[in-house]
C-alpha cells in the first residue's frame, strides 16, 4: 500500500471537455492531417497512433478516413511546460446530466518530459470537445513504447464514451 501511494505522486493523468461536446453521437474517428514540423520520431508516432487506434476500437468507434465524427490529435513534448486545464464535473456525472451551463475554473499543472497529450476534435463543430493528457517524472521515454501504451491506455481511462456499437454496455451484432 505504502508503495503504490507513493506512485501516484510519480505521474499525473487529467482530462478536460466541452461542456457543448455531443459525446453520445460520436461513432468514428481519425487522425488529423500533420501541419508544420513535428519532432516525434516516424516509430513513435506509429506507436502512438495504433495505441489510440486499439483504444478507440475497443470503445466501439470505427476508423474513417473521410468525415469521421471526431479527429484526433496527438503530441509528445520534449521539455517541461506549464499547461493550462480545468476543474471540472466528473466526465461520467456530466454525461448524464450534459449541463451546459456548467462554469470552467481554470487549474495550471506542471508537465514533464515525456508528456503527451490527445486531443478530441467535433469535425461538424470545428471545436476541441475533450483532451486528456499524461505526464510522468521517470524521464525521457523517447525509445519506450510501454510507456506510450501506458500512457494512451490511462489518457483513455479518462474518456469514458463509447461508440453506438457499445451503447448500454454491450456490443450490437
Amino acid at each position: 500500500m505504502v508503495f503504490g501511494s507513493c506512485m501516484r505522486n510519480e505521474y499525473l493523468v487529467e482530462s478536460d471537455y466541452s461542456y457543448r461536446g455531443k459525446f453520445k453521437k460520436y461513432n468514428s474517428f481519425g487522425f488529423m492531417t500533420d501541419i508544420g514540423i513535428n519532432n516525434d520520431s516516424l516509430e513513435q508516432r506509429f506507436a502512438i497512433e495504433e495505441a489510440i487506434k486499439r483504444r478507440m476500437n475497443l470503445q466501439g468507434y470505427k476508423f474513417k478516413d473521410k468525415k469521421p465524427d471526431i479527429l484526433v490529435s496527438y503530441k509528445m513534448f520534449y521539455d517541461e511546460f506549464k499547461f493550462n486545464g480545468f476543474y471540472q464535473p466528473d466526465f461520467t456525472a456530466w454525461l448524464i446530466s450534459e449541463n451546459e451551463d456548467e462554469e470552467y475554473e481554470p487549474v495550471k499543472y506542471k508537465m514533464y518530459e515525456g508528456t503527451i497529450i490527445v486531443i478530441l476534435w467535433d469535425r461538424k463543430q470545428e471545436s476541441v470537445v475533450w483532451q486528456g493528457y499524461a505526464t510522468t517524472l521517470f524521464g525521457n521515454p523517447n525509445k519506450n513504447n510501454k510507456y506510450i501504451n501506458w500512457a494512451v491506455r490511462s489518457i483513455f481511462d479518462q474518456y469514458r464514451v463509447f461508440g453506438e456499437e457499445y451503447q448500454f454496455g454491450t456490443k450490437l451484432n
